[in-house]
C-alpha cells in the first residue's frame, strides 16, 4: 500500500520516485488516507494541495528522484532504492531479461494515450485506418504480449492468458482499486503545481 510505501521504518531503504507534482501529489494523498475515487475531488482544495505536500515532506529525505523510465528498475536492480515508483511495462521487460521484480498494483494510477490525426494531415484516410486497425482486440492483444502496457479495448483482454493478463494495469485484478490519472485536472492545475513541486524540491 502507499502508506507502507511511506513507512521507512517497517521497510528501510530509499524511495524512487519520479521528479516532479504528477503522480506523486496522488500517491501522497492515498499513502494519508484518501480512497482514490476522492483524491482529486481533494487534490482540487488548497488545503488537499497541502496536505499533498505535508506527506510528500514526511519521505523526502528518503526520495532518490527518477526522470527516464529506465531508471526504476535500475535503482532496484542495483539496491540503490528499496521500492520505487515505476512505469509497469519496464518492470515486464526487465524480467524477460531475467530480473526478478514485483510490482504492487494497490491505488496504482493508469494514464491513456491517444492516437492524434493533426488538422490538414495528408494521410487521413491511411491513418484512420491505422488507428482503427491499431483499436481492435486482436491487434491490442498482440501489443500486450510484447509489452504490458494494457490494452484500452477490453475485449482484447479475453485473448489473453493468465501470463499475460496477470502483469496488466487494465486486467480485472489489477485495476480493481487504481486511479485513472486526470488529464483535464492537471491541464488546469498542473502549472501551479509543478512550480509549487519545484520551490519545494529544492529546499
Amino acid at each position: 500500500t502507499w502508506a507502507d510505501f511511506w513507512d521507512t521504518k517497517k521497510f528501510p531503504g530509499k524511495r524512487g520516485l519520479r521528479k516532479g507534482a504528477r503522480y506523486n501529489l496522488e500517491f501522497a494523498l492515498m499513502a494519508d488516507g484518501v480512497e482514490p475515487t476522492d483524491v482529486y475531488k481533494v487534490l482540487a482544495t488548497p488545503a488537499g494541495a497541502e496536505r499533498a505536500f505535508k506527506k510528500l515532506s514526511e519521505l523526502k529525505a528518503s526520495i532518490q528522484w527518477w526522470e527516464a523510465g529506465a531508471q526504476p528498475p535500475q535503482f532496484l536492480v542495483a539496491g540503490d532504492v528499496a521500492i520505487s515508483t515505476v512505469y509497469n511495462g519496464r518492470i515486464d521487460a526487465a524480467n524477460r531479461e531475467g530480473k526478478n521484480l514485483k510490482i504492487s498494483w494497490t491505488g496504482g494510477i493508469y494514464d491513456l494515450d491517444y492516437w492524434v490525426i493533426p488538422k490538414g494531415a495528408p494521410n487521413k484516410d491511411a491513418s484512420l485506418k491505422f488507428i482503427a486497425f491499431a483499436s481492435t482486440p486482436e491487434a491490442q492483444a498482440e501489443y500486450a504480449k510484447d509489452i504490458a502496457y494494457g490494452p484500452t479495448n477490453n475485449k482484447a483482454l479475453a485473448k489473453l492468458d493468465a501470463k499475460v493478463l496477470a502483469n496488466l494495469p487494465t486486467s480485472p485484478a489489477n485495476s480493481a482499486d487504481a486511479l485513472q490519472f486526470d488529464l483535464k485536472f492537471w491541464a488546469d492545475q498542473g502549472e501551479s503545481l509543478e512550480k509549487r513541486f519545484a520551490s519545494w524540491a529544492t529546499n
